[in-house]
């Protein structure tokens, strides 16, 4: 039998990989879905998996820490630490993972997506938070464009606009959905995650109110109490800030720059002439984000706590080499697999 090891070296070097057919069976087999209970051991034949939550944009992430008969292996996927739970990333890697020195890990596979982007100033959710509010107390009313999987800086717009009366709105009532998740999932451990004053954008919707003595439109209503309103730099949302150009809007782009470059490859035109469109009419655009991955400072903290004894391999980066470049020891950069 090839040990999970071997198989990652056999991938690498021979670079193989899936059919479409035998993708297609093993999406298909329902049996390959397990549940995954936080720092709770799942028995898999010989193997053993464990599950530890992880600071990360996204809700809910996890590094797996996978032991064979003859291999520890933690797999980190996407994680960070200068997000509301980044504090207890090297903790909880200390205790739980290395058992204080206790437990060895053989492999470390690990992201890398910040190490071309090592320049970029990187914000603390609580830093992007703060900023907001302040930003919304001169802008009250506020379009944002940010990511509905990214929790964490949802959670900060939102505290922050509602620290200024301000209510959210979003283009759909599927991110409305999403929001209540969040809420009944997240809400019971911190104020932080629960969002209670969120409505669907229907501008010419109406409402009632027994102080009222008719009716009146959301569109007034977002007017009297300023607003925070989800969209999507698409253009099926333009006709919302149109309906709002006379209070003079602003837009919160929240994702990365790389988006709206030119220079990348991740370039979206559309979004970029999008946002030029709405600069035209003369909506001012506020850059205001964080990333959602580990700055190199933070992956060269986790990789010496790890301190991996055969190899570490790269994932999710276009820059594997700068892992040679982290403030690690010579013998953790050898162990670096490119």
């Amino acid at each position: 039998m090839i040990n999970i090891y071997q198989a990652l070296a056999r991938a690498r070097d021979q670079r193989t990989a899936f059919s479409a057919r035998e993708a297609l069976e093993v999406l298909r087999d329902d049996a390959r879905i397990v549940e995954v209970k936080r720092d709770t051991p799942m028995n898999i034949g010989p193997v053993t998996v464990t599950g530890y939550e992880v600071d990360h944009s996204a809700f809910d992430a996890y590094m797996y820490l996978i032991e064979t008969p003859d291999r520890t292996i933690l797999h980190t996927g996407d994680f960070r630490g200068h997000g509301y739970r980044g504090k207890a990333l090297l903790p909880m890697t200390n205790w739980y993972i290395r058992r204080n020195d206790r437990r060895d890990v053989d492999i470390l596979i690990t992201e890398g997506t910040m190490l071309n982007r090592r320049s970029e100033k990187v914000k603390t959710e609580a830093e992007l938070q703060e900023e907001a509010r302040e930003y919304f107390r001169e802008h009250n009313y506020a379009f944002l464009i940010c990511s509905s999987t990214n929790l964490d800086s949802l959670a900060s717009f939102y505290q922050a606009a509602r620290r200024n009366g301000m209510y959210l709105y979003t283009y759909n009532e599927y991110i409305c959905q999403q929001l209540r998740t969040f809420t009944e999932l997240a809400g019971d451990k911190t104020d932080l995650y629960r969002f209670e004053k969120v409505y669907v954008l229907r501008p010419d919707q109406e409402f009632r109110h027994k102080a009222w003595e008719k009716p009146r439109k959301q569109k007034d209503l977002m007017r009297e109490h300023g607003f925070l309103a989800l969209i999507k730099p698409e253009d099926f949302c333009e006709k919302y800030i149109n309906e709002f150009l006379d209070v003079k809007p602003v837009i919160v782009y929240s994702m990365w720059d790389g988006y709206l470059d030119p220079e990348k490859a991740a370039y979206i035109p559309r979004w970029d002439a999008f946002l030029k469109r709405q600069q035209a009419k003369g909506v001012e655009v506020k850059r205001l984000h964080t990333s959602g991955h580990a700055t190199a400072d933070q992956l060269a903290q986790l990789i010496r706590a790890v301190n991996p004894k055969e190899a570490i391999y790269p994932i999710h980066t276009e820059h594997a080499e700068g892992f040679c470049e982290l403030d690690i020891p010579q013998e953790l950069k050898d162990r670096v697999v490119l």
